[in-house]
């Protein structure tokens, strides 16, 4: 079994859809980053309800730009972004998504320079992370729970938009205006 195999039927057994896009809430022209897109699945979803938008898929791993270019066929909506986040440089953006990443991002505050600098206003971050209840995932002492998440990005000047507890993630919406 490959890795990715391992990771899709993790998100399509306990992550469900529909409430990752009532947290997205994905408008016709949405500019959404989607950083540590890993497979691509949620950069190339998100790019086929774009009309005028477009879905960066950011990605530094070989063999997922490799997976998630062999998933994408002629899609206009969705560019990839082959390049260390820590490194990013891009503008225009309205939502920045992460899935199961944010806590393994060392480059926190390069992240939160770049979202306040070069994002359209408001913007909106949304993030999916493992609570204490996950089998699988980060060793405990690295996830970053609600609670802590919250303070993290409130200290940042993010309003606090929603929190949903999964069986084993939560997905919380932050916006800054």
């Amino acid at each position: 079994m490959h890795p990715y195999d391992k990771i899709n039927t993790f998100r399509e057994r306990f992550i469900p859809l529909d409430k990752v896009f009532s947290a997205v809430d994905i408008k016709d022209d949405d500019i959404i980053l989607d950083i540590g897109a890993g497979t691509g699945f949620y950069a190339n979803t998100f790019s086929t309800y774009l009309k005028n938008g477009i879905s960066y898929a950011v990605e530094i791993n070989k063999d997922a730009i490799q997976n998630i270019k062999g998933n994408v066929y002629n899609n206009k909506n969705l560019k990839i972004i082959e390049e260390n986040v820590c490194k990013l440089n891009i503008n225009g953006f309205n939502k920045v998504f992460f899935s199961n990443v944010f806590h393994d991002i060392e480059c926190k505050e390069y992240l939160f320079n770049l979202m306040e600098k070069n994002s359209m206003r408001p913007l909106k971050v949304i993030l999916i992370e493992f609570n204490d209840k996950s089998p699988i995932g980060p060793p405990f002492e690295k996830r970053i729970m609600h609670e802590k998440l919250k303070k993290i990005f409130e200290d940042k000047g993010y309003t606090f938009e929603s929190h949903q507890e999964l069986e084993y993630n939560y997905i919380d919406v932050y916006s800054l205006e």
